[in-house]
């Protein structure tokens, strides 16, 4: 697994690999907030964050989803020099940020994100797959895959038990078992980690430090996390005080079986969204060489699909997303592609 990262499994040792079946969809609600105190950087910043995952196949030794993670400003309270130049209030307007992503989890606790081509695309045993990114350490990832808990080895019980990092750069993470509380009127065991920089219990001149906690309430129906709750704090030289630190929270609050004619339309507006963010990926980066026309064309496709699709589907929100992509790359703005 990648270091930093939540190591994902449907975990439940003494159930099947997943109690999660094709068409049932999780969504989770809940809130990001960060904050900066170094000197000319100072800011408050928080967004509402919700996570949709939509189970699209389940095979004998492994389950296939889509995760969408959606980010939308409800406060920016900036303050000192960039205060004044970007102003506090935010714009009420604004869509939300969005990120699709499809992953493979395994029976064995392992998970790649799925990297299809084509539409409708083919989820197999020859389906593309590569390592997940790791969670930044300095701000909130566009990602979200915290509902999927680690998984706990068998013969650990009580004890803490060690995830590698595949990441040099990244201690290996700690993981314990801390009981059970209720969450959303499911008894969950509580699993919390940490993991910190070399210097965080004493802190070094020139550097900075960092320090990462996550715990997790994991339901035993299906292996789950009801609530997922992470905090990465940061302090820099011989200062004991935090200078920067960014909290997420959420929380389970629906679960559903989509089936028949919802789960195709579901499916399609993943399928869209997905292939045509990675048709036209690697030209963003340089959209001004490639000119307007090259993006018109493919707007004009994913209009016509939006304007006979369903807009009712949650997901379509991901499909809007590659529209504004595309349209900002027709007008030849810089967009860097995500990790």
């Amino acid at each position: 697994m990648t270091g930093g990262f939540l190591a994902l499994a449907l975990l439940c040792p003494a159930a099947e690999p997943t109690g999660l079946q094709k068409g049932d969809e999780l969504t989770f609600q809940g809130t990001v907030e960060e904050a900066n105190d170094r000197v000319g950087s100072r800011f408050r910043r928080a967004q509402k964050l919700e996570v949709r995952v939509l189970v699209l196949d389940t095979k004998e030794t492994w389950v296939d989803a889509a995760v969408l993670t959606l980010l939308r400003r409800s406060d920016d309270a900036v303050t000192g020099a960039v205060g004044k130049i970007t102003g506090g209030a935010p714009d009420k307007t604004t869509p939300p940020a969005a990120r699709l992503d499809l992953v493979r989890v395994h029976s064995d606790g392992t998970v790649h994100r799925l990297l299809p081509v084509g539409a409708p695309f083919a989820l197999d045993a020859k389906t593309p797959a590569h390592v997940l990114p790791a969670i930044p350490l300095d701000t909130f990832a566009p990602f979200e895959f915290g509902m999927f808990p680690p998984r706990s080895p068998k013969d650990t019980a009580d004890k803490p038990w060690v995830l590698a990092s595949a990441d040099p750069n990244r201690p290996a993470e700690t993981w314990q078992a801390q009981g059970s509380e209720f969450v959303t009127a499911a008894r969950c065991n509580v699993l919390v980690a940490n993991q910190q920089h070399a210097d965080w219990a004493k802190p070094v001149g020139g550097r900075t430090a960092w320090h990462r906690a996550d715990a997790v309430w994991v339901s035993p129906l299906d292996g789950t996390a009801r609530k997922v709750h992470r905090v990465i704090r940061h302090r820099d030289g011989l200062a004991t005080e935090l200078v920067a630190w960014v909290e997420v929270k959420y929380e389970l609050k629906d679960s559903t079986r989509v089936i028949g004619r919802g789960f195709d339309r579901y499916r399609r507006d993943i399928e869209t969204a997905f292939t045509t963010a990675a048709d036209v990926a690697p030209f963003l980066p340089n959209a001004a060489k490639h000119g307007p026309k090259f993006f018109e064309a493919r707007l004009q496709k994913l209009d016509a699909y939006l304007e006979e699709s369903d807009t009712t589907s949650p997901f379509r929100e991901a499909v809007l997303a590659v529209r504004r992509q595309l349209d900002a790359a027709r007008r030849g703005e810089l967009i860097r592609r995500a990790p």
